[in-house]
């Protein structure tokens, strides 16, 4: 009897150790596991981390790119320089001498002075307005004279710093010889010139003119006249 609980006993005692040894060696296994688990993990999150911290670094570069304004010095944008751009603006000054087309000897070659204003509506039409004072001599060592008023249209095609005014001018002339005063009288004038641009703020040239003076007495029509002259001017222009 004793032998069989002895028997009992060891046998029981070799289960226990048996046991306890496998439940260490699967406590170490499945610690081991959880361990290289969780390495794992914690590299997978490091990644992660980082591909969503690069993704955002790129999508701020792409926001600042498109937000940036365009590069004015990209070959893409294309710039036209206008030597005459609509809103600019020009005083003319003009010498000429006149030399009259219908009164033969009885007037002789005079001259004439004008200022003029003028701005852009376009790159080449512009509108302006002008005085001037003009002369002639006449037998008898007298002076005609005369101060035209106008406005006027000026079409300027170009070709690089070369311009070339064609103008037409509409106004008032007041005119006086001896003690008669004729005013308001009608003036007319047209013409046509080539002007070199030596800058951007000056240029100078030469034109031609037809200059058309009637007067006109409603009240006796007999005393009617006109007088028609040609002129050539230099002149110089400034513009801003």
């Amino acid at each position: 009897m004793k032998s069989k609980l002895k028997t009992i006993v060891l046998a029981f005692c070799a289960f226990f150790f048996l046991s306890a040894n496998f439940y260490s060696q699967e406590s170490e296994s499945n610690s081991q596991e959880k361990q290289e688990t969780q390495k794992e993990q914690g590299s997978q999150d490091s990644q992660n981390s980082q591909e969503a911290q690069n993704n955002e670094q790129a999508n701020n570069d792409d926001k600042t790119d498109e937000g940036d304004s365009p590069d004015i010095y990209d070959d893409q944008y294309d710039f036209v320089y206008l030597q005459n751009a609509p809103g600019d603006q020009f005083i003319n000054v003009r010498l000429m001498p006149n030399f009259p087309l219908n009164f033969g000897k009885n007037l002789k070659v005079g001259g004439q002075a004008t200022v003029g204003y003028g701005r852009f509506l376009t790159s080449w039409l512009a509108l302006g307005v002008e005085l001037g004072f003009g002369y002639n001599p006449t037998i008898g060592s007298n002076i005609l004279t005369y101060i035209p008023m106008t406005v006027g249209v000026t079409f300027l095609p170009a070709i690089k710093k070369f311009e070339f005014p064609i103008t037409v001018n509409v106004g008032m002339v007041a005119t006086n010889y001896l003690a008669n005063t004729f005013f308001p009288g009608l003036i007319i004038r047209a013409g046509a010139g080539c002007y070199y641009r030596i800058s951007e703020g000056w240029s100078a040239g030469i034109e031609g003119f037809f200059t058309y003076m009637p007067q006109w007495y409603f009240k006796d029509s007999s005393k009617n006249d006109y007088l028609n002259m040609a002129s050539v001017s230099a002149g110089v222009k400034y513009h801003f």
